[in-house]
């Protein structure tokens, strides 16, 4: 009976040991989750856009898993704030506005005439 107590008592401190990592462990996140919805708070014109496109309004859709690389806009909005991880949203705003006037992939286009033509501002066509 002491023998088998032993062992249970092993096996309930493994178990609690477990469950403390687990739940202690890191957990994945996305660095900038706010952008899609600050833009689309930005432009409630493109909100149903923003809300297919999601990350794709600065990411390319090809690389939307990593989310590493950055479309012509995602880099001019980059660039914009100066740093990395900024979570202040009235910033992410602010710099969303001031990059408007920048060249878009569509030749004789800034980000700005694209959104007033109602399209993301990453578009290409």
């Amino acid at each position: 009976m002491r023998k088998m107590f032993k062992v249970g008592s092993v096996w309930m401190l493994g178990a609690a040991i477990v469950a403390v990592m687990f739940a202690a462990g890191p957990r994945q996140a996305e660095a900038r989750p706010a952008f899609p919805g600050v833009f689309a708070k930005q432009y409630p014109a493109l909100k149903a856009q923003v809300k297919e496109a999601k990350c794709a309004v600065c990411h390319p859709t090809e690389d939307n898993k990593k989310k590493k690389k950055r479309n012509n806009y995602g880099k001019a909005l980059e660039k914009a704030l100066g740093a990395k991880n900024v979570k202040d949203k009235a910033k992410v705003a602010a710099m969303m506005v001031k990059i408007e006037k920048e060249k878009s992939a569509i030749k004789d286009m800034t980000f700005g005439d694209l959104i007033k033509a109602g399209k993301l501002p990453a578009s290409t066509e």
